[in-house]
C-alpha cells in the first residue's frame, strides 16, 4: 500500500481529528509577557500548582551562542503519557511559542525552529495524563552583534 493511501485510510479510521484551539480558548495565555503569567493563563492556578520537574523530558537545542535568533532549532522529546505540551520562553515579549494538543498514543518527538527576542530560557511544559504538569528547561543565548543581520 502506498504511503498517502495509508495515511488516508488512517485519517478515515480514526474519524476526525480532534484538537483544542489555545489561541481561542485562552487568548491571556498568549499575550503575557512573563511565563508564570502565561502559564497560570493557560493552566489555570489549580493544575499549575502540581508543576515538577522531570528529567523524562529531554529538551535538545544549541549550547552555545546563538547568532541567528530567528531560527533556533529545538526538539523535545518525551515518554510521559501526555495531553498537551507547550513551549514557552522567558526572552520574549509574549511567553508562549506553541502549545500541542497530544493524542493518548502519540509518541511525542517534535522538531521545530523558534524564534527569541533575546537571550532567555525555553521551557517545555507536559500535560500528563495523570493531571499534573512536568517541566524541562535549556538556557538559550542569543548574541546580539550591530554588524548581524537578520529578519
Amino acid at each position: 500500500m502506498r504511503r498517502r493511501d495509508f495515511l488516508a485510510s488512517s485519517l478515515l479510521l480514526s474519524g476526525s481529528l480532534k484538537a483544542i484551539d489555545f489561541l481561542e480558548k485562552k487568548p491571556i495565555a498568549w499575550n503575557e509577557s512573563h511565563l508564570n503569567d502565561s502559564a497560570l493563563a493557560l493552566y489555570g492556578k489549580e493544575l499549575f500548582s502540581t508543576l515538577q520537574k522531570s528529567q523524562k523530558i529531554e529538551i535538545e537545542a544549541p549550547n552555545y551562542m546563538i547568532s541567528k535568533s530567528w531560527e533556533i532549532p529545538i526538539i523535545v522529546k518525551t515518554d510521559i503519557p501526555a495531553k498537551s505540551v507547550a513551549l514557552f520562553v522567558t526572552g520574549n515579549q509574549q511567553s508562549l511559542l506553541a502549545v500541542f494538543t497530544i493524542h493518548p498514543n502519540s509518541i511525542v518527538n517534535y522538531g521545530l525552529n523558534i524564534r527569541v527576542e533575546m537571550s532567555g530560557t525555553l521551557f517545555a511544559v507536559v500535560e500528563g495524563l495523570d493531571g499534573r504538569l512536568y517541566y524541562q528547561r535549556h538556557y538559550l543565548d542569543v548574541s546580539k552583534m550591530s554588524c548581524m543581520v537578520g529578519s
